[in-house]
């Protein structure tokens, strides 16, 4: 693990009664290796910048660890360490667990984001010290196995694309396939199958019928027995020759197609509710003229909180916690305008040059820092009056910071027409 600069010295914003769930004790016994400094959580993901910015904007004083301890989540962290990964962008374990058996005291409680879905033994390495304010690591892999979420939505009336572990037959073997990961997340691992790959799947893979339609995704907030939408998004990929599902950003909130509105909002709940889910939740659909899909349950704090967690929304981190709790706010307010934000990738090794970064960008990477190619560089992030207008000032948000770099312009942000 390497901690960044910003732990030297760390700071507690102020917390209300508000914000902090009742069963919390005012005041935790916090002792750490390093120093003695109060923490009110640990949050944990592949990039926790935005569970560290919704901490921060709750109050809360937040240990931050991820793959990246970019400035502005240690802006908003008390703690910010960046954890060591493997194969690509996964946590390394033994630093992640030793990390947090370093940083913080027994009973610190932690949220965790993505980067978790492949690796609930991870979840429970976690677990056994510090008690997850979530989805439990069973309920997790429980979700992310294709075949037991099949038979939840069989059993639940919600259409869902056809699954295999093994090689395709009958009317799958004729249809238009994807291989995935199991546990996969973010779409770079997602690829089509050429019509000549007869065989199964590689180990850890499935199939699953290709279907279309735009990609809707929606935020609800849970306590196990009840559930109410906190927004939909719309959502877009940044395809390469290689990752052609690749997340590329999303927009919200936008209404639903008013023909399917209520069955998806009525699915996703009821999901939410028999599964016993709690906290923040995304449920993905894909929506055609006729019919839409289910095609993911994440069942952790997602991408969208980027998009959501803005005025006058209360702090999601906030709402997140009290729900784990289970209490649950009897309506939400929705913010005016739309927020649509953006991931611009490295084409090839990039050096973060000097200089300020712009204010509408997120995930600021310290200069002299070289971004791999087809890694993440940085997240652009814009408000506007509307969907549209907002998605066009993070397209042309995109284009200057490519230009900025010396990366090449390519079209990463289709249109806003959903």
């Amino acid at each position: 693990m390497r901690c960044s600069g910003a732990c030297t010295k760390p700071t507690r914003p102020s917390s209300s009664a508000s914000t902090r769930p009742s069963r919390w004790p005012d005041r935790w016994p916090r002792r750490c290796k390093l120093r003695v400094e109060l923490m009110d959580l640990a949050v944990i993901a592949l990039s926790a910048r935005p569970l560290a910015a919704s901490a921060a904007r709750a109050g809360f004083a937040a240990l931050s660890l991820d793959l990246f301890a970019d400035l502005d989540t240690c802006a908003n962290a008390a703690r910010c360490v960046r954890v060591h990964k493997k194969n690509g962008f996964s946590f390394d374990g033994d630093d992640l667990i030793q990390a947090l058996a370093n940083l913080s005291p027994p009973g610190l409680p932690v949220v965790l984001g993505g980067g978790f879905e492949d690796d609930t033994p991870l979840m429970t390495r976690i677990a056994e010290r510090n008690p997850i304010l979530g989805n439990m690591a069973e309920t997790v892999r429980v979700l992310k196995d294709p075949l037991a979420l099949a038979a939840l939505c069989g059993h639940l009336g919600i259409a869902f694309p056809p699954v295999t572990l093994d090689a395709p037959d009958g009317a799958l073997a004729e249809a238009p396939l994807l291989e995935k990961k199991i546990g996969g997340a973010g779409g770079s691992h997602i690829r089509r199958r050429a019509p000549e790959e007869t065989g199964p799947p590689a180990p850890g893979h499935y199939l699953q019928r290709e279907v279309s339609g735009t990609a809707y995704s929606l935020l609800i907030l849970s306590n196990g027995k009840e559930a109410l939408p906190v927004g939909a998004s719309w959502q877009w990929s940044h395809s390469d020759s290689t990752h052609p599902f690749r997340y590329g950003g999303a927009v919200g909130p936008v209404p639903l197609p008013a023909k399917h509105a209520a069955a998806i909002l009525a699915g996703a709940l009821r999901i939410a509710t028999v599964c016993g889910l709690v906290g923040l939740i995304s449920v993905d659909v894909l929506v055609e003229a006729d019919r839409w899909w289910l095609v993911e349950i994440n069942p952790r704090i997602g991408a969208s909180i980027d998009i959501f967690d803005v005025d006058p929304m209360p702090p999601l981190l906030a709402l997140h916690l009290a729900a784990c709790g289970g209490k649950l706010p009897k309506a939400l307010p929705q913010p005016k305008g739309a927020t649509a934000a953006g991931i611009l990738y490295a084409e090839r090794d990039v050096m973060i040059p000097a200089g300020a970064w712009p204010n509408h960008v997120c995930d600021r990477t310290a200069a002299g820092t070289i971004i791999p190619a087809g890694a993440p560089i940085c997240t652009v992030k814009r408000t506007a009056s509307d969907m549209s207008a907002a998605v066009a000032q993070v397209r042309d948000g995109l284009a200057e910071m490519r230009n900025h770099l010396g990366l090449p312009q390519s079209q990463q942000v289709a249109s806003s027409e959903a």
